[in-house]
């Protein structure tokens, strides 16, 4: 042989052999995953992490936080907006087949679909591996020009860790696993189109989308942001189908795994237990995610508590400040705001402003004897637009309500809204009873199914059973007994919530937009705690909070010349018989009379929206004395009695009733509150009587 020739076989001979022998190494590069986020920055804290498949580091946005995973640490994710960002242009380029899989956690089902991976342009073109809102796992992807999903047909649970993986083969289609074994698959023929200009997302989709189970037509509900609700860990990229076998593996691999580190959420209301009778500032924790995502204070949110009761009411960010009544065993109940709507928008309310950027609450009174809490709020829609803005003022409609509590477990609400911008011809609600549900509970843990007990001012009542007659949709025109103005929630707890409307009002039992698989109640969870644009969003799993609607009242409408219109009523709780709203209710809206005696005061009458008699001293500083007689029957009871002495000046008072010197702290309290006008003085008398008494108040 040639010395040329010798040298080309030679050439040849060990460029072949070279091949053969670095074929396997290249096969196993080609097997490997071609991108894995372990998450154990952990341990190394800081705003990437790490692909170990590219080396490539990752941006984190938003909020998020490291915790125990399946394996070191994974990475937990706020619900709204954390995401891991991969830059498309280095993002893995997939061949005709693929696989993506991962372990992850749900604290809460998504809103709709969230991607575990994501890299699409607006659901037409891409892959997107990921968790629909009923907990199904998933693939879709674009395949000659449709946009094809494969979903499981079964639903994660929560608070578990689950690992899932989702395989596509040119030729053969997609195959879904749970836990290393098949759940679903689907034929599909042809490739893959991907979105090689658009940026990879882990955790969150590229624009903003819908929520699902939207209430209605959704006019009121529009695109919002929202990111997966949870933790994830050990996600892995191949540009292979991976077989069953090897997705056992990598499942068993891990297993056991431990429970995630996911803590429960419950709807927060300050310390338990008992409480000294007065209005507090602080900052309620609710969940280290959410809370993260409000740039408030330490005087963020308001907790009343009561002498003697577990029993508070809370003016929360979460419910938009609108207040809720707390139970001795953490049932809420909460209530609607002034609510108006068009057919184009949807609904004008508080809850519309998930971020309390129009709604604030203050004190202006805590005092032994009364406590005054200010709420001020814009009905505004998910758009953030104002119900019927004045041109010329540029003002729209603006609602202020003061809530009155007195120690006996009562508050009355006085709402006052300018009249101009919500007249008699405007569409409107103004009372709705809210009882809400804490994470993982249904209605069926916070409500009895004899909910309802309707009273009147008589002592009459009924009381109503879900579902039952709440079928019938027109058991709102024959609400019983005859005029009905006192509600009882029969929650499961011991203590009982109730509402006194005045003589007048129109009362609605709800009834309609039931659906059985979920509840036997009409439940929704776009508020409260929910920072989605939407107006109405339907429950399909005890994940979140949610609330539900059992009736509404229409309370008579005050119109004052100072072009201003108001209603009030009286919230409380009550534990044993029922028999003394009656009475309540009857010493409220028909007071009994009230004679002052002497010169030094004058009587300006008794102010329903206060549940009080204001008097006013004729001079600063006050009289030696008050005396007064109090003409109660039993059609006017006294079932307890406030007193707002205006001009009283800075000093205390002694109280004596019927002859008898009355004890401070058992038998009366008595409070001062200082204006620019002067220093009043509030009293609260713990008194029930059906006939005349008289008291006199002197100085002390």
């Amino acid at each position: 042989m040639r010395s040329g020739a010798r040298t080309l076989f030679s050439a040849i001979f060990w460029s072949i052999a070279a091949l053969v022998l670095a074929s396997p190494v290249v096969l196993a590069q080609d097997r490997g995953p071609v991108a894995r986020w372990t998450f154990d920055e952990g341990r190394r804290p800081g705003p990437n992490v790490l692909d170990s498949a590219s080396g490539l580091k990752d941006t984190i946005a938003g909020h998020y936080k490291f915790v125990p995973g399946v394996a070191g640490s994974g990475l937990q994710f706020d619900g709204y907006t954390t995401r891991v960002i991969r830059k498309a242009n280095q993002a893995p380029r997939l061949g005709d087949s693929f696989t993506m899989e991962a372990w992850i956690a749900l604290a809460a089902l998504p809103w709709n679909w969230c991607p575990v991976l994501s890299q699409e342009e607006a659901g037409m073109t891409g892959v997107s591996f990921g968790v629909g809102p009923h907990g199904e796992f998933g693939l879709k992807v674009s395949v000659r020009g449709e946009w094809l999903e494969c979903l499981s047909p079964i639903h994660l649970g929560l608070k578990r860790w689950a690992h899932i993986a989702a395989t596509f083969e040119t030729g053969k289609g997609i195959k879904l696993f749970l836990d290393g074994e098949e759940v679903a698959e689907r034929p599909v023929h042809g490739s893959p189109a991907y979105a090689g200009d658009a940026d990879l997302l882990i955790g969150m989709n590229p624009d903003k989308r819908k929520p699902a189970q939207v209430v209605g037509t959704g006019a009121g509900t529009i695109e919002g942001w929202y990111a997966f609700d949870g933790i994830m860990d050990e996600i892995r990229i191949f540009n292979r189908p991976l077989g069953e076998a090897e997705l056992k593996q990598s499942f068993d691999s891990r297993a056991p795994v431990p429970a995630p580190d996911l803590p429960a959420r419950f709807l927060p209301s300050g310390p338990p237990g008992p409480g000294r009778f007065g209005a507090y500032y602080t900052q309620l924790k609710y969940d280290d995610g959410w809370d993260a995502l409000w740039p408030v204070g330490q005087a963020a949110d308001i907790v009343v508590q009561f002498d003697h009761s577990p029993i508070r009411v809370v003016f929360w960010r979460g419910t938009r400040y609108g207040p809720a009544w707390v139970m001795e065993n953490g049932q809420w109940m909460a209530d609607q705001s002034v609510e108006t709507w068009d057919g184009s928008e949807g609904c004008y309310e508080h809850m519309e402003d998930p971020r309390c950027l129009y709604s604030q609450v203050r004190i202006l009174e805590s005092t032994e004897a009364r406590i005054v809490v200010h709420w001020r709020y814009a009905p505004v829609n998910s758009r953030n637009h104002f119900w019927r803005v004045n041109e010329k003022s540029g003002w729209g409609l603006w609602v202020d309500e003061y809530y009155y509590f007195y120690p006996d477990l009562t508050a009355v609400r006085k709402v006052v809204w300018p009249t101009e911008f919500l007249g008699s011809e405007s569409p409107s609600e103004i009372q709705e009873t809210i009882p809400l549900c804490q994470p993982g509970q249904n209605t069926d843990d916070v409500l009895n199914r004899d909910a309802l007990t309707i009273l009147n001012l008589k002592g009459e009542s009924r009381t109503y059973s879900w579902p039952g007659e709440m079928n019938d949709p027109e058991l709102w025109k024959n609400i019983q007994p005859e005029n009905p103005n006192i509600q009882v929630v029969n929650l499961k707890s011991k203590s009982k919530p109730f509402i006194v409307f005045e003589p007048g009002c129109r009362m609605h039992v709800y009834v309609g937009r039931v659906r059985k698989a979920v509840s036997e109640f009409s439940a929704y969870n776009h508020f409260p705690v929910s920072l989605l644009p939407s107006d109405g969003r339907f429950a399909v799993a005890p994940d979140r909070v949610a609330h539900f609607s059992i009736c509404f009242t229409d309370p008579p409408r005050h119109v004052n010349p100072s072009s201003t219109t108001w209603a009030s009523w009286i919230y409380g709780v009550i534990e044993g018989p029922l028999g003394s709203l009656a009475a309540l209710g009857r010493s409220w809206a028909n007071a009994p009379g009230l004679t002052i005696q002497g010169t030094g005061v004058v009587s300006e009458g008794y102010d329903l929206s206060q549940r009080a008699y204001v008097l006013r001293c004729r001079e600063a500083g006050g009289p030696a004395v008050v005396e007064g007689e109090l003409r109660a029957s039993v059609e006017s009871p006294a079932a307890n009695l406030a007193l707002v002495v205006k001009g009283w000046g800075d000093r205390s008072a002694s109280l004596m009733i019927e002859g008898k010197t009355a004890v401070r702290g058992r038998d009366f309290e008595v409070g001062s509150v200082r204006s620019l006008e002067g220093t009043d003085l509030i009293v609260w008398i713990k008194l029930e009587a059906t006939r005349s008494m008289k008291f006199v108040l002197a100085p002390q």
